[in-house]
């Protein structure tokens, strides 16, 4: 089937999360440095890549059970102060750079949708950069019972959209929540490495994307190319 639709993951593609997880990595060393002796961010960033590299599915959660376990309680107790205090703490949502020029071209020959973890706040932030209108569905995780990395999520967006998982394209910039369940529902797959899990490789054929961006410019771009090789 010839390619309609272009899914884009929120978190590193439509938005730029690298303030965010600055600010994430600020509270976690200021949490478990008081646990942990001499605690930084490199060891921060360090207990990241080891998440990353054993395709951890929750990266944080993999940061403070490392320390903390196997005292569930202890790590209950943190965990709920450092969603409160990232509740205070995170800066406003931001746009990757670029991102416009790429929505708007994509929406010149593609359906576009989003598919990632966030709500309403990402539609919000598009419709203030006047670009909510190059999305072809207004939809957002909330209006979901599942999320990822359950190829379920996939399937839904795709029939949310009225079309096929074949004839969709995923973008994403994680290899185990979105390349690897979008390719098992038969979706065409763009991974974007930026961020956390830029480093993250795949495992095995299946998990390899079918085309890789640095940034989200070319995207279009990319997802052209892809749908011309499947017309």
């Amino acid at each position: 089937m010839a390619i309609s639709t272009v899914l884009l993951d929120a978190g590193g593609v439509i938005l730029d999360e690298s303030e965010h997880e600055k600010t994430r990595a600020e509270l976690t060393v200021e949490l478990l440095a008081p646990i942990v002796a001499d605690y930084s961010v490199d060891a921060y960033y360090a207990d990241v890549e080891e998440a990353v590299a054993c395709f951890c599915l929750h990266v944080y959660h993999y940061v403070f059970w490392k320390h903390l376990a196997p005292d569930r309680d202890r790590f209950d107790n943190l965990w709920q102060r450092y969603v409160a205090r990232c509740r205070q703490s995170l800066p406003p949502l931001r746009l990757s750079g670029g991102i416009g020029t790429e929505l708007r071209t994509l929406s010149e020959r593609f359906n576009v949708a989003m598919a990632g973890v966030y709500g309403r706040e990402v539609l919000e932030l598009l419709d203030a950069h006047g670009l909510l209108a190059c999305l072809a569905f207004g939809f957002t995780q909330d209006d979901f019972a599942v999320t990822k990395p359950d190829p379920r999520y996939y399937e839904q967006i795709a029939q949310a959209c009225g079309v096929d998982p074949s004839e969709c394209i995923m973008v994403g910039d994680r290899i185990d929540k979105d390349v690897s369940p979008a390719r098992q529902v038969g979706m065409r797959t763009i991974r974007v490495r930026v961020g956390l899990h830029k480093r993250q490789e795949p495992r095995i054929p299946a998990e390899v994307p079918d085309a890789e961006l640095a940034g989200v410019r070319g995207l279009a771009e990319a997802a052209a190319r892809l749908a011309a090789g499947w017309a």
